[in-house]
């Protein structure tokens, strides 16, 4: 049996790999032609099969939302008291952030 990872032969009857110690009968991931954002409500062990480019480019898009609802938070905060910005809206952009922020997490483990 060829092992996926590194490419050596190995005793058909072997359950890991001589070289690597990889598992032979686990697939290794393909990479998906397109990864959006929506995939980050995907649980831990699912996000464990994503190949690792596939899981950098979903980090590098946690992260741009992330930044950009920060942004948004801080500016909410800085706005003078005229401009009247209801709790509800306030509470959501802090949820939000801490959504993304411990997906942000997941995603880098």
């Amino acid at each position: 049996m060829v092992c996926s990872y590194c490419g050596s032969e190995n005793s058909e009857y072997a359950e890991t790999c001589s070289f690597c110690d990889a598992p032979l009968k686990k697939q290794r991931p393909k990479m998906r032609e397109f990864v959006y954002l929506d995939k980050v409500e995907l649980s831990f062990d699912q996000l464990s099969i994503f190949h690792a480019y596939d899981l950098l480019v979903l980090l590098r898009l946690v992260r741009e939302v992330r930044s950009k609802l920060y942004n948004l938070m801080r500016s909410v905060q800085k706005d003078p008291e005229e401009v009247v910005i209801g709790s509800n809206t306030r509470t959501f952009a802090e949820s939000e952030y801490k959504l993304y922020r411990a997906s942000m997490k997941v995603i880098g483990v």
